[in-house]
C-alpha cells in the first residue's frame, strides 16, 4: 500500500470501495537484432538448469484448477549460466478434455505494477478462464511469476517506491535532486540473487521464456501476453522468430517506444479517457453518477487543488492528507474498469471534494503496492532509461500537463518514467529491429479507448510484426479481452483451433 497510509477504516466503512475494487480486478547488454540475423542464439547449455517438478501447490485456492505448482531454475545472468540460478514459480491449469498442448499466459494484474501472476491468477483465475472456454478446455494453461516478482526468486526492496513527499513531478532543481535521491535509496535498498537487479529486464525474461517453452516440450510458443506480457510477446518474437507459435497481445505496450514517448501518448490517452467520463456522467442519471449536472472536469480539478492544498484525508487512523497526483493515478486505475467502475470514481471524487479521499486511497493504492512497485522498477529501467537532467524533465512535465489539462499527466508510464530519473544502468536501452517476422501469425487486440496502453502502440506493434492482425474493439476501458466478448472470443478460437479473425474484422 502507499508508504504513508496508516490503518484502515471499520471494515463497513469500506464496503462499497471494495465493492468497486473487487468489480476492477474481476473484470539486459545484448541487443535485440533483425530476425534474420543470428543474435540472441540460445546457447547448446541454455535448458540445462532442469525440467520442471510438478507437484501439488501450497495455496488450498489452486484447488478449485486442479491446478499443480512448481518451479524453473534459470541463471540470473544468462550470458554467465554457471552463475547465480533463481526459480521461477509456476502455476499449471490443466485442460478440462483432451490436452493438444500449453499455453503460457502472462495475464494483466490490474492491482498495478507487476505482482504474482500466480496470486492473481488464483484469486481471479474463474473469471479469466470463463472467457476462454475453448482454449480452457483443449490446453494446459501455465501461468508464472517474472523473475524478480511474487514467488519467483524475489528481489526485495527495503525503501518503497512511492514516497508521497517526493514529487515525480519537480518544477525546480532542488526538486530534482530530491527524486534522485529518492531513487537512489531505492535502488540501494534492493537485495536478492548477486546481479538480479541488473538482470530483471526484457532482454533476460525473453530467456527465461524460451527456456520454459522447453522446458514444457513445446516446439514454438503459444503465448497469451496482456500489457507488459504483450511486451515480453513482443520481445520474444524479436529474439525467437522462428519460436514463436500462436501469440496474442492484447493491450500492448510498445517497446519501440521511448519511456518518455510512453508518458506522452499515456497522458494524451488517459485525458481522453477522462472526457469519456464526464460525457457518459452527464449522459447518465443521478442514481449511476452522482456527479451528474456537473462537470466532472472541474470537479477533479477542485479536488487536486484541495489535496495539494491538504485538504483531503486518506482515511487512515490518524489521518494522512492525499496528494494531487495520487489523486490522478486513482482516477485513472478507476478508469481502467469500463463501465462498471465508473459509478464508483464519480462517488469517490464527490467525496474527496468534501475532503473525504478515501475511495480514491483505495485505488491509488493499488498502484503503487509494495513490494512490487519498487522491484517492478528494475525491470522497467533496465530497459528504457529516463530523460537524464532537469531541463528534460520539466520539460517532458511542461509537455504532459498542456496535453492532459485535468488528469495531468499523471499515469503508470509517467510514473515508471520517473521512478528511473537517475537510476544507474551499465546497460544500453534495448534495441529491437525496425521489422520482426515471426513464424506464426500474431493476433493483436486493442480498445480504441483504453486509457493505460493507448490505441496507437497496438498499431505500430501491429506494423512491426509481419502478417500480425489487429482486432480492434471500438469500446473504453484497459484491454479488449476484458472490455470485448467479441474480441475475448476471437483469442479464444485462436489460441485453441488457429483460426484468426479476417483482416476486416473488429468489434
Amino acid at each position: 500500500m502507499l508508504g504513508h497510509f496508516g490503518p484502515r477504516m471499520p471494515v463497513g466503512r469500506t464496503l462499497r470501495w471494495a465493492a468497486a475494487t473487487c468489480a476492477v480486478a474481476a473484470a539486459g547488454s545484448t541487443a535485440l537484432v533483425a530476425a534474420d540475423a543470428p543474435a540472441m542464439a540460445v546457447p547448446a547449455h541454455a535448458a540445462a538448469h532442469g525440467t520442471i517438478a510438478w507437484g501439488a501447490c501450497p495455496q488450498p485456492e489452486a484447488a478449485a484448477y486442479r491446478a499443480q505448482c512448481g518451479t524453473l531454475n534459470v541463471p540470473v545472468d544468462w550470458a554467465a549460466p554457471a552463475g547465480a540460478s533463481i526459480d521461477l514459480a509456476l502455476l499449471r491449469i490443466p485442460a478440462t478434455g483432451e490436452s493438444t498442448g500449453t499455453v503460457v499466459a502472462d495475464s494483466e494484474d490490474l492491482a498495478g505494477f507487476g505482482g504474482s501472476q500466480i496470486s492473481f491468477f488464483l484469486g481471479h483465475g474463474a473469471n479469466y478462464l470463463s472467457r476462454l472456454p475453448r482454449t480452457h478446455a483443449t490446453k494446459d494453461i501455465v501461468v508464472f511469476d517474472p523473475r524478480g516478482l511474487g514467488y519467483s526468486g524475489a528481489l526485495d526492496c527495503a525503501v518503497p517506491g512511492h514516497d508521497s513527499q517526493v514529487s515525480s513531478f519537480p518544477e525546480t532543481p532542488l526538486g530534482y535532486g530530491r527524486l534522485l535521491a529518492h531513487n537512489a535509496s531505492v535502488f540501494v535498498g534492493c537485495h536478492g540473487k548477486p546481479g538480479l537487479v541488473a538482470h530483471m529486464g526484457l532482454r533476460d525474461q525473453v530467456r527465461d521464456i524460451d527456456a520454459l517453452r522447453s522446458a514444457l516440450g513445446q516446439a514454438r510458443l503459444d503465448w497469451m501476453g496482456q500489457v507488459a506480457g504483450s511486451e515480453l510477446g513482443v520481445a520474444y518474437a524479436a529474439a525467437f522468430p522462428a519460436r514463436t507459435g500462436r501469440v496474442v497481445l492484447d493491450s500492448t505496450v510498445d517497446p519501440y517506444r521511448s519511456a518518455a514517448d510512453r508518458a506522452r501518448d499515456a497522458a494524451a490517452a488517459e485525458e481522453a479517457a477522462f472526457d469519456h467520463f464526464a460525457a457518459w456522467c452527464a449522459a447518465a442519471t443521478p442514481n449511476e453518477c452522482v456527479l451528474h449536472g456537473q462537470d466532472a472536469r472541474k470537479v477533479l480539478d477542485q479536488v487536486v487543488a484541495r489535496a495539494d492544498a491538504g485538504g483531503v484525508s486518506d482515511g487512515s487512523t490518524p489521518p494522512n492528507p492525499l496528494t494531487g497526483a495520487e489523486v490522478r493515478i486513482a482516477v485513472g486505475q478507476f478508469m481502467v474498469g469500463y463501465p462498471f467502475a465508473w459509478g464508483g470514481l464519480a462517488t469517490a471524487l464527490a467525496d474527496a471534494a468534501a475532503g473525504d479521499g478515501y475511495g480514491l486511497t483505495v485505488f491509488a493504492a493499488m498502484t503503487y503496492s509494495d513490494p512490487d512497485y519498487a522491484a517492478s522498477r528494475a525491470q522497467t529501467c533496465a530497459d528504457s532509461p529516463a530523460p537524464a537532467g532537469f531541463p528534460q524533465l520539466r520539460r517532458l512535465s511542461g509537455q504532459v500537463s498542456r496535453s492532459a489539462p485535468h488528469t495531468g499527466g499523471v499515469s503508470m508510464a509517467w510514473e515508471a518514467m520517473a521512478g528511473c530519473v537517475g537510476w544507474p544502468s551499465a546497460r544500453p536501452a534495448l534495441d529491437l529491429p525496425g521489422r520482426i517476422a515471426p513464424a506464426s501469425t500474431v493476433l493483436i487486440t486493442a480498445t480504441t479507448g483504453d486509457p493505460i496502453s493507448p490505441y496507437q502502440w497496438s498499431q505500430d506493434i501491429a506494423g512491426r510484426l509481419a502478417g500480425s492482425r489487429l482486432l480492434t474493439a471500438a469500446v473504453d476501458g484497459h484491454g479488449a479481452f476484458d472490455n470485448s466478448a467479441c474480441a475475448a472470443a476471437a483469442i479464444d478460437r485462436y489460441l485453441s483451433d488457429g483460426a484468426m479473425p479476417v483482416s476486416t474484422a473488429s468489434c
